[in-house]
């Protein structure tokens, strides 16, 4: 199981590299600009440090949120920003380091879910909208149930119907997208307080970036016939996600999101 720890170390490794480019740059020019762009230049710098305080907090709420459980609501901005901000860096420093994109992506599913946890509270089920991939979908089924959920006879060839069942159990909304951006048009249409999502690392990461500031609790999908095609899911990690919203991460509810 990746570890939480790696997102988190190479956070702080791209936190580092920003910090020591920014040192690199003012000591390196600041003293060689004559003038008016001396001061410019000064402007900029200082422009850059307040962005980099801000990425600071951001950090450190993180790290204390997952020290502490608990959500840090003063600093939950920053903690967008630097994640938003430094995640693209942090990939690059993952290559660097000869680091798997899937790792990375993991981790960060599950630092993502540890600060949802820690500061999210009940939700109504119609504020809630569970995310599906259509490549849970059996290939051989020709119902086109992305246009119409009703088009599903719930066979039980693959994990759709029994979503289905599940999500009308608790009331909750429920999407099944092809991409992106038909996954951002039911954001946009439903606007939901929260979503559960199910999907490949690479896309719950793409999509939990594009929902900032929305929660969103990853569950990653199984693919023991490869990527996209006729994948599955741990239906028990599905529902521990809508339980956790639905009845306000009450103690009881066990909260185990690995596929």
């Amino acid at each position: 199981m990746i570890k939480k720890r790696l997102f988190l170390g190479l956070l702080a490794c791209s936190l580092l590299l920003v910090t020591g480019a920014l040192a690199y740059f003012y000591l390196t020019f600041f003293h060689r600009e004559p003038g008016v762009l001396r001061y410019l230049f000064l402007v900029a710098v200082l422009a850059l440090l307040a962005v980099l305080a801000v990425i600071l907090l951001g950090f450190s709420g993180i790290v204390l949120s997952l020290l502490s459980d608990r959500g840090i609501l003063f600093l939950e901005k920053p903690i967008n920003f630097t994640v938003a901000l430094l995640y693209p860096v942090v990939i690059r420093v993952g290559k660097l380091f000869k680091i798997a994109q899937d790792k990375i992506q993991r981790s960060f599913v599950e630092v993502n879910n540890q600060l949802v946890k820690a500061k999210h509270g009940r939700l109504e089920p119609g504020r809630l909208l569970v995310l599906l991939p259509h490549c849970l979908q059996v290939t051989e089924c020709t119902r086109r149930i992305t246009v119409n959920l009703s088009n599903c006879v719930r066979c039980g060839r693959c994990p759709v119907g029994d979503i289905l069942d599940l999500c009308e159990r608790y009331g909750v909304h429920v999407c099944i997208a092809t991409g992106g951006t038909l996954a951002r048009d039911a954001v946009r249409k439903l606007r939901p307080q929260a979503i559960v999502a199910v999907a490949c690392e690479r896309d719950l990461t793409s999509g939990i970036l594009d929902c900032i500031p929305l929660p969103v609790l990853g569950v990653t999908n199984e693919r023991p016939n490869g990527p996209c095609f006729n994948t599955t899911v741990n239906l028990q990690a599905v529902e521990a996600a809508i339980l956790f919203f639905i009845k306000g991460g009450e103690k009881n509810v066990r909260l185990n999101l690995s596929s």
